[in-house]
């Protein structure tokens, strides 16, 4: 028998621990969007962090007025000194982050420190101190050793930066970094909900106050009230996506960590007992061997079902092992930043993961053209991909067919999602990308698939449209640029 190199104690301890985290990252998101006040959503963020995770010093900061500094609102473990703070855009870490829009962790930062303090006392034993220029203070701690910077965006719009400081020379781990990049994107939302209702609150006190006969200034005032309510609607749809991303990259996380190593172990075996059954019916063929055992049928048949319970064996690593890959390849963790992939595989690996709602009565034709590697975020279309297939198999009630179509049109490429369902009436074709329009009923669909797959596309500096035949076709058209 294999090992899994790991005992069943420390497997189940692991699960267990990240069965914790799932609970509290879900505590998290329900308490953060329990509210809308800025400073329950700070507390609620800054607490969990300290308390839940370990993590004593935090800063929320957010961009000012000016755009080219990010102000210190909200702060834990700093007896609030840092309250108010400005970091100038591109100076320090989190000046980085912000300017770079992308995580960032560093370690042994007293180290650097001191190399910095060494080089400028020898330019200034050199007589060189004209040359040196101050830097300007960062909130924060003054002995920092290990920090961890989470850029805030709402769509593609810098709101600020959150950061993780430790005394301590801790290496943040790869956990550490995807449970505060969740609790980030979670705040981040909120607090984008919450200046949303903030804003929405001031608009209405001011259309109290406007005189009556000033009708075309109530009609500007409604007009902005109705794109305040649509960026709510939109806000709501994008919190909804990051959690079911978050739920789905650690669950993608565990399953794959859990499984690679004993269907690894499974497979082996299974090869050693395919490679020895083997060996054994080659020796009883062999001339030293008694006509006896030679002619056993009992032996024969043993040595025959052994290769047969080892080649299925292999078999089904191998389907195990293709299902893992296609969930990672779904949820792509590691992805967070736009990169040039294969639209091809993520269309394939999110078919993978549809396959048992595909069942034998849905036939899948794909009719791929030569594409490009595009730049995009991953699992955002992904994410895309999944929704639009997901209506398809409902709209068609288990029977028909989906055919997938790419092709590349100058420096785009088009992707064409049909079905042969049951069609959208013309009166909701115009409706269908709104948030909350369903026609599944009440209790089937939320309304924000099509809707967040509209934002995803757009993000991405793309179209989506659809054509339908009532009772007979419907067909999604993605269009997406090559390089962005």
């Amino acid at each position: 028998m294999g090992t899994t190199g790991a005992s069943s104690e420390e497997l189940a301890a692991e699960l267990a621990q990240k069965s914790a985290e799932v609970r509290i990252l879900r505590q998290v998101s329900s308490d953060i969007n329990a509210t809308l006040e800025l400073d329950e959503i700070y507390e609620v963020v800054l607490r969990t962090m300290d308390e839940l995770f370990g993590f004593h010093h935090s800063l929320i900061l957010l961009l000012d007025d000016s755009g080219d500094a990010l102000r210190v609102v909200a702060s834990r473990g700093y007896g609030g000194q840092t309250l108010g703070g400005l970091v100038p855009i591109g100076i320090g870490l989190i000046g980085v982050v912000a300017k770079k829009r992308r995580i960032m962790r560093l370690t042994n930062l007293g180290r650097q420190r001191s190399y910095i303090a060494a080089i400028r006392k020898e330019m200034e034993g050199a007589g060189r101190s004209d040359e040196l220029k101050e830097a300007p203070p960062v909130p924060g701690l003054p002995n920092v050793e290990s920090q961890i910077g989470i850029p805030l965006l709402i769509k593609d719009n810098l709101i600020g930066v959150f950061s993780v400081e430790s005394a301590e020379q801790k290496m943040f781990s790869d956990r550490d970094e995807l449970l505060v990049t969740i609790v980030a994107n979670q705040a981040a939302s909120a607090i984008h909900n919450a200046r949303l209702y903030r804003a929405e609150g001031q608009r209405r006190a001011e259309l109290a106050e406007l005189n009556e006969t000033l009708e075309e200034r109530v009609r500007a005032r409604t007009a902005e009230l109705e794109r305040a309510n649509r960026e709510l609607r939109e806000a709501q749809a994008q919190l909804v996506q990051s959690s079911k991303m978050a739920s789905l990259g650690m669950l993608a996380a565990g399953v794959a960590h859990e499984i690679n190593t004993p269907i690894g172990s499974i497979s082996a075996n299974a090869d050693l007992v395919r490679r020895a059954a083997q060996i054994v019916k080659q020796r009883i063929a062999s001339p030293d061997v008694s006509e006896t055992l030679a002619a056993d049928p009992k032996l024969r048949r043993a040595v025959e079902s052994l290769e047969q319970a080892s080649e299925t064996g292999l078999v089904a690593s191998k389907r195990i092992i293709s299902i893992v890959r296609s969930l990672r390849n779904f949820a792509r963790l590691d992805e967070s930043e736009e990169k040039r992939v294969e639209l091809h595989e993520g269309i394939d690996s999110t078919l993978t993961l549809l396959v048992h709602e595909l069942g034998k009565g849905v036939e899948v034709v794909k009719s791929y053209g030569d594409l490009p590697k595009v730049m995009c975020l991953p699992s955002q279309l992904n994410q895309v991909f999944m929704n639009l297939l997901s209506n398809a198999i409902f709209a068609m009630n288990g029977r028909g067919t989906i055919t997938i179509t790419t092709e590349r049109d100058g420096d785009h490429v088009v992707l064409r999602f049909a079905d042969t369902g049951m069609g959208i009436a013309p009166e909701n074709l115009d409706r269908v990308f709104d948030p909350g329009f369903t026609t599944k009923g009440v209790g089937v669909g939320t309304g924000l698939g099509l809707s967040i797959c509209y934002r995803i596309v757009q993000a991405h500096r793309g179209t989506i449209s659809v054509t339908s035949e009532l009772g007979k076709r419907t067909e999604f058209t993605v269009r997406l640029p090559i390089s962005r």
